[in-house]
């Protein structure tokens, strides 16, 4: 990592009122007390990374993620921020995003937003259904995205995100289709869809095993991917990778694409992950574990004190991130130029065989500049060109 390198940071928020039913994620309920002292460990590693480390990488964004980052008051993300601004070197255009519930939007806290420095909105809209948002477990109805966007623009934060979820139990392709066209009359800046992953252990999934819920078909979930893509894409939006679409080049989400382009980043809260030098990091995974690593490390002055893990990267482990990152891309693709730049090293001599395969199997496409991509058809079995990179 050369000083040059842009640098951001994401800020994890693990608290929530409710958990929604798929949620996986390291979010809590029932622990809004902890707030004030988890704002406050929350600074201390800030503080602590960045004089440890020692970095002079400009930071281009940060993102505050969760959990519910808008249950914070404005006070506690201006301290935050303050912070940072103290121990790192924010660019002044630098991106600033933070995720939002509808349902916690008022005039007064979206102003306040603004006028602290956030400068871009995630907005967890889901779907337009209120019947899917109830088994969701979502905390807010159609008529308040609607009413937080109208906040939004009212306060100049034109600059938001609507993610929405597809192939979720009871869903149709009726109700996808008025959800998908929700989100456009919206004319957000950017559009993220996301395919339900039914993960272990969540309320959702105890429904499915109890028969309470069934998941949908692979194949209507597939088709509600495509239906959406033809549908923005006539919209004027770009699709420039996998799950995520913008308006224009310079509304894509400049934070995503850190992790898409393998440059550095650090993470700081309850399950945090960060990036950098060689080295990846994960934090631990309860807000108490995470309270007790900070009282710890006020006497330990350690870097990286709340991490569980540290896992230094060897060189062909960082290759295949690029590779396989970089394929998510659907615009760009894999640059052999760029792979040579980072590694020294022509891409075909590491993954000849890996490319030659996905070439046969007419999963991926050569561009006029020698770039590789997925082919369009690709995109919903990316996954088998990730594992050509998994596997070497």
């Amino acid at each position: 990592m050369s000083i040059n390198d842009p640098l951001s940071l994401y800020i994890h928020i693990p608290f929530c009122v409710t958990r929604c039913s798929y949620c996986d994620f390291t979010t809590f309920a029932g622990k809004l007390e902890l707030v004030p002292e988890y704002i406050e460990a929350l600074k201390l590693e800030i503080e602590m990374n960045s004089d440890l480390l020692c970095l002079q990488n400009p930071v281009h964004s940060i993102y505050f993620g969760g959990g519910t980052p808008s249950l914070i008051r404005i006070e506690d993300l201006e301290s935050i921020l303050h912070t940072i601004r103290s121990n790192f070197q924010v660019q002044a255009d630098a991106e600033i995003t933070l995720e939002m519930n509808p349902g916690d939007a008022n005039k007064n806290y979206v102003q306040e937003l603004h006028h602290i420095g956030i400068n871009r909105i995630s907005l967890g809209m889901q779907s337009s259904n209120p019947d899917e948002l109830e088994i969701m477990g979502r905390r807010h109805s159609l008529e308040q995205t609607f009413e937080a966007v109208r906040l939004l623009k009212e306060s100049g934060l034109e600059n938001f995100s609507v993610d929405l979820i597809y192939g979720f139990p009871t869903q149709t392709m009726q109700s996808w289709q008025n959800s998908i066209h929700s989100a456009i009359s919206l004319n957000p800046a950017h559009i993220s869809l996301y395919a339900l992953s039914i993960e272990e252990g969540t309320l959702l999934q105890k429904r499915i095993f109890e028969g309470k819920l069934q998941p949908i078909d692979e194949d209507i979930s597939a088709d509600m991917y495509d239906y959406a893509e033809e549908l923005l894409r006539n919209s004027g939006f770009i699709h420039y990778e996998i799950a995520n679409w913008a308006k224009d080049s310079k509304l894509q989400s400049r934070h995503n694409m850190q992790y898409w382009l393998t440059q550095p980043y650090l993470g700081f809260g309850t399950g945090a992950h960060g990036n950098i030098d060689h080295v990846r990091t994960v934090n631990v995974s309860t807000i108490d574990e995470y309270l007790e690593s900070m009282k710890l490390a006020q006497k330990n002055r350690l870097v990286f004190p709340a991490s569980r893990e540290i896992i230094s990267q060897t060189e062909m482990m960082e290759m295949q991130d690029f590779v396989m990152l970089r394929f998510r891309m659907l615009q760009t693709g894999v640059d052999p130029a760029n792979f040579k730049h980072r590694f020294g090293i022509e891409l075909d001599d590491v993954f000849h065989y890996e490319i030659e395969r996905l070439l046969h199997k007419n999963l991926i496409e050569v561009t006029s500049d020698r770039r590789l991509r997925l082919k369009n058809e690709t995109v919903l079995v990316a996954n088998q060109v990730f594992m050509e990179f998994v596997s070497v």
